[in-house]
């Protein structure tokens, strides 16, 4: 009996194929944004002459901006659901005929089938009946995300690496990273202490107290605290509430992502909770000391061996739970003392 072309079908060769236009879905989230950069720069480097296109979250698109790898990004509307008609016509009228699909949801997968791409290739592990889209599906083991993503680049015939990270640059963003440094007496522009204190999850946050004491105790004039506009007004607490004589610069909100990559490259150290800030600081070749609770760095942890994770060593964690039912509650993350942290930032300042 002949098989459907609809079937999902498992693969471990590449069926030979030069495709013209790809299309790369990965909306979100921030750090799997990051950590879909090496499987794409693969792809580029397999078919060099192809148009890629990235479909991404409205709210990330700027972390692309300066991207040498795609050629375009197609805005996915994630909270204007009177704009998808227009973009399902974008997806038709773009003739694609490879897309990958990296996101493994239903509304990624319905965006796969919506292109009527003759490969659509997705992941095995993908959720909600997307794979049901491909035709194509690529084994992926339980591994860090970086791992699995690449698996897909391996199926395409990319090879295993080099694994890179190309956010790219502008003087743009150099010149408005540089103006935001003025604004503080920094000793040097690159050695400074970067502090990310946000997280989606507030099992993820290790806590605004301890942050601050953190701050208290870091080389002055140094020190930079990061974090979107949602974030301003905690973070402004923050930094209200330090002890006379400590100082940092508070850019929360005064970036795009792409100018928050930028800043994170000048920096001898960031540290942070488990965030999609921290992926662009690993991805961007900067130490990062991480502090983890709730989550597996295993599978999600800032990629590359310069970097440190930080946890406490309690039986259910990691319970990838973002509320906390254990007695004493987070007790994973209140565990990780200040002191651990700045012992642990003091190997890269």
């Amino acid at each position: 009996m002949q098989q459907n072309d609809s079937t999902p079908r498992f693969s471990s060769a590449p069926m030979p194929c030069f495709p013209q236009r790809i299309l790369i879905i990965k909306p979100s989230s921030l750090g799997d944004v990051a950590h879909a950069l090496p499987t794409v720069n693969l792809i580029r480097r397999r078919f060099p002459d192809a148009h890629i296109s990235w479909l991404i979250n409205d709210s990330l698109v700027s972390l692309l901006k300066n991207c040498p790898i795609s050629n375009e990004t197609i805005v996915f509307p994630r909270h204007d659901w009177a704009k998808l008609p227009r973009l399902a016509r974008q997806l038709r009228q773009g003739r694609f005929d490879l897309v990958v699909d990296l996101q493994g949801l239903l509304r990624s997968g319905l965006m796969t089938w919506t292109t009527r791409a003759s490969r659509r290739v997705g992941l095995s592990d993908a959720r909600e009946g997307a794979r049901l889209f491909y035709n194509e599906v690529v084994k992926v083991p339980c591994a860090h995300a970086v791992e699995r993503y690449l698996c897909a680049a391996r199926h395409l015939g990319c090879g295993d690496g080099p694994i890179e990270f190309p956010l790219g640059s502008s003087d743009e963003d150099k010149a408005v990273v540089d103006k935001l440094l003025r604004q503080s007496p920094l000793t040097t522009h690159h050695s400074l202490i970067a502090i990310n204190p946000s997280a989606r999850w507030p099992t993820k946050l290790w806590g605004d107290g301890k942050f601050a004491a953190l701050i208290e105790k870091l080389p002055r004039d140094r020190a930079v605290i990061t974090g979107s506009a949602t974030d301003a007004a905690r973070i402004a607490e923050i930094v209200g509430g330090l002890r006379p004589g400590a100082t940092v610069l508070n850019l929360t909100g005064k970036t795009d992502l792409s100018q928050l990559a930028e800043l994170y490259r000048r920096c001898a150290v960031v540290i942070s909770n488990d965030s999609g800030p921290m992926h662009i600081a690993a991805a961007g070749g900067t130490p990062v000391v991480a502090i983890f609770g709730p989550t597996d760095p295993e599978l999600t942890g800032p990629y590359g061996k310069q970097h440190i994770v930080l946890r406490a060593g309690v039986k259910c964690s990691p319970c990838m739970k973002d509320n906390c039912t254990h007695t004493p509650r987070m007790e994973c993350m209140s565990l990780v003392t200040v002191e651990q942290v700045l012992q642990t930032a003091n190997r890269f300042i």
